[in-house]
């Protein structure tokens, strides 16, 4: 009896009793991993005439057109992959570009809103300084049907407006109030029928009467108290004011006379007035909402004239 038939004896004794196929197989898979490492072996002993070079030639002869093949092969499906990335790309950098100009262009144009309320309050505090006023917006027109020209401004009773206050902008006189709210105020415009301003001819201080005609260009007539008076086209006329200037405070711009009509079997004559304020274009307005801001007028006193001496003939 064997005790100790050693390592290669007992894997045989072992597999001695295996099927032929497998110990077939096995033989095999040993033999392959046999040659695989002289081959490796020989590989890194090598010199310029290893004898494995031929094999390596052999094999890249034979797989490389394989790998130039499939390589090609891939290259269509790379290159459409490479495709869609940029497309994507494109795209995401497209709507960035398209949101940078679109928040450009409401910058731009709220620059330009901005720039042009700043140059009307400019030209409002310039055109009435002696006055208190309360800056408003219109953000409203009357109602074609009831046919009377009216705004509708942001300011009310709790900014201090109220009815019968005079409205302005940076051109002239736009209206009067004529009703509030707590938060917003009706303005009727100077050119509406109802409308009656007192005005003043700058050159020759004569009074008169402007009205308004109602219609969408918003001419004005003008009637003089002297009906011998004869304003002229270019004449600049003025607000003559109210009493407690309501509804109308003194010297704010009303128009100029483009034209003069003599009446028909009366004496006097009408003249038409262009107003400075385009009704079409208001936007920011102020409403004179206190008296003169400034200290009351200086006191004018006659300057006592000198005595002369009867008895001696000389000034004293």
């Amino acid at each position: 009896m064997l005790k100790d038939l050693g390592t290669p004896a007992r894997g045989l004794v072992r597999s001695a009793g295996l099927p032929r196929e497998i110990r077939r197989r096995r033989t095999v898979l040993v033999l392959v991993i046999l040659a695989c490492f002289t081959l490796i072996v020989l590989d890194a002993r090598r010199s310029a005439g290893s004898p494995v070079e031929p094999l390596r030639e052999a094999a890249a002869g034979v797989f490389g057109p394989l790998e130039s093949t499939a390589s090609s092969a891939r290259q269509p499906v790379d290159n459409l992959r490479d495709r869609f990335a940029e497309m994507d790309r494109l795209r995401d950098e497209n709507e960035k570009l398209k949101k940078d100009n679109e928040s450009l262009t409401r910058d731009l144009n709220s620059s330009d809103y901005a720039r042009n309320r700043a140059a009307e309050l400019d030209k409002l505090l310039k055109l009435a300084p002696a006055f208190t006023m309360t800056p408003a917006r219109v953000i409203g027109i009357g109602s074609a049907q009831s046919f009377n020209h009216t705004v509708t401004i942001d300011a009310g009773t709790a900014d201090g407006v109220h009815v019968d206050m005079t409205v302005l902008n940076g051109n002239g006189l736009v209206g009067r109030v004529v009703r509030t709210t707590q938060a917003t105020a009706t303005v009727l415009l100077i050119g509406d029928r109802k409308s009656t301003v007192g005005g003043r001819l700058n050159a020759s201080m004569a009074l008169g009467f402007v009205s308004g005609r109602g219609d969408v260009a918003g001419l004005l007539d003008y009637h003089l108290v002297d009906l011998k008076a004869r304003p002229k086209a270019g004449d600049k006329i003025v607000t003559w004011g109210s009493s407690d200037n309501a509804p109308y405070v003194p010297g704010v711009p009303i128009g100029v006379v483009t034209s003069v009509t003599a009446n028909e079997g009366a004496l006097g004559s009408t003249a038409t007035i262009r107003p400075y304020v385009d009704p079409t274009r208001i936007d920011t307005v102020g409403v004179v909402t206190g008296p003169p801001a400034r200290p009351p007028r200086a006191q004018l006193t006659p300057t006592p004239s000198p005595k002369v001496s009867t008895t001696e003939g000389k000034v004293n």
